[in-house]
C-alpha cells in the first residue's frame, strides 16, 4: 500500500492543485523522500478519482461511525410507521 499522498507533500486535505505542485517541487528539494514517491503522491493527489479515494483513506473519521455500530442493541426495536401499509389492512377481497 503506498504511503499517505498528504504526508509526503506536507499539506492539509483541501490544498488546490497549484499547492500540491508547489510542495511537491519543495519536497523534491527537502529529500525527505525518494523522488517517486513524491512524484506519486503529487499523481495521486492532481487526479479527481484517486484524491477522493486518499480523502476518504486518510481524513474520513470512523470514531462515530465505530460507535455507532458497536453501541448495544435495544431490546425492542424502534416502532417503524409505516402508514402505506395500513392501506391493505381493511380490505375486503372478493373472490
Amino acid at each position: 500500500m503506498a504511503a499517505n499522498p498528504y504526508y509526503i507533500l506536507d499539506i492539509g486535505k483541501d490544498a488546490s492543485n497549484q499547492e500540491i505542485i508547489r510542495a511537491a517541487a519543495l519536497q523534491m528539494r527537502q529529500k525527505r523522500f525518494c523522488a517517486k514517491e513524491i512524484a506519486q503522491a503529487q499523481k495521486m493527489l492532481l487526479d479527481p478519482v484517486s484524491r477522493g479515494c486518499q480523502e476518504f483513506l486518510y481524513h474520513f473519521d470512523f470514531k462515530g461511525l465505530e460507535e455507532r455500530l458497536c453501541r448495544p442493541l435495544e431490546a425492542k426495536p424502534p416502532e417503524f410507521d409505516a402508514p402505506c401499509l395500513t392501506l391493505f389492512d381493511n380490505e375486503t377481497h372478493d373472490s
